[in-house]
């Protein structure tokens, strides 16, 4: 199968090169890449085109693709013109300040052509702390291994109920830990306007869509295979001086009024999750009482999910 690879840029002059290198360094070159510059105001879009210029051969064979974008739109918009470019088999979007590990497109190749999986979710390891998502042991009730007769891991496995998976706390998907094939996801885009859980948002929306279909194999790879990068001005680590500046998740705005078992499910997860992101984040008492009363009815009523899904999945 062919890979696209998308890159959403953004002031990632420092590490652009370093992401670059580890598709550079794969075992198995990816088809296309795709990198959507977004009105970046550093050296990001000088050193991409640096790097290009000295690759080895094998990967001049590469199609690349950069894509100028006119002004800063954010990252669901460049992701969401960076896959509408792509043309491979399987999709997958990397943030400029990740990494790939040298055999990750041939494994997940490997994993998608021997098991048919249409949707592959990655394990992250985050660094410099090494942290790893999610706890295989707290997930394997809903996981089966796939390993038996595949020798290239020992980390695969197929997802038999994703529905509660992907509704779990102990479960984690970003914007970039998943392989796609195009066809599933043609119709279905990130979200614009919001840069928090945009991500949870997107990929249960495909995952919905998939479920619809009259077959689909659904994967899940664990291991150092994807490396996320702990920066501070991160979304997810930045400081905020009042309540105001922290984004509402999209996924309580879009599923406010469902009836649906596991939208309130994920709605009770992402409530969670934002709280403590907020809390953590917010540099005085005063504004994280603040940020509290602003949203305690949104609080209360998703209290009911937390223990819903403890109890029940």
């Amino acid at each position: 199968m062919k890979y696209s690879i998308v890159i959403p840029l953004y002031n990632k002059a420092l590490y652009i090169k370093e992401t670059l290198q580890s598709l550079v360094d794969q075992t198995k070159a990816p088809y296309e890449l795709i990198i959507v510059d977004d009105k970046s105001t550093d050296d990001s879009l000088k050193n991409v085109r640096d790097f290009l210029r000295m690759v080895p051969s094998h990967f001049k064979k590469v199609i690349v693709q950069i894509i100028e974008l006119d002004d800063n739109y954010g990252i669901g918009y460049a992701r969401n013109i960076g896959f509408s470019k792509t043309t491979g088999d399987v999709v997958s979007f990397l943030d400029a300040d990740d990494l790939y590990a040298d055999d990750l497109i041939k494994t997940a190749d490997v994993l998608m052509s021997t098991y048919t999986i249409d949707f592959l979710i990655l394990g992250v390891q985050f660094f410099p702390s090494k942290k790893i998502y999610p706890n295989i042991d707290k997930i394997k009730n809903k996981i089966t291994s796939i390993t038996s007769i595949i020798s290239i891991t020992s980390n695969a496995y197929r997802i038999d109920t994703p529905l509660k998976l992907i509704t779990s706390h102990d479960f984690y998907l970003l914007g970039s830990n998943a392989f796609i094939k195009r066809e599933h996801a043609e119709s279905i885009k990130f979200i614009e306007d919001r840069i928090i859980y945009e991500g949870i948002d997107y990929w249960y929306r495909v995952l919905r869509s998939l479920l619809n279909k009259r077959s689909y194999n659904i994967g899940l790879l664990m291991g150092e295979y994807l490396q996320v990068r702990e920066v501070p001005e991160s979304a997810s680590r930045k400081r905020y001086n009042n309540w105001n500046q922290i984004d509402y998740p999209p996924v309580l705005t879009r599923f406010r009024n469902s009836t649906d078992y596991y939208d309130k499910l994920l709605m009770g997860v992402v409530t969670k999750r934002w709280i403590n992101h907020a809390l953590s984040s917010l540099n005085s008492s005063n504004q994280k009482m603040r940020f509290i009363l602003k949203y305690r009815r949104v609080f209360l009523k998703q209290i009911h999910y937390f223990f819903l899904h403890k109890f029940k999945n």
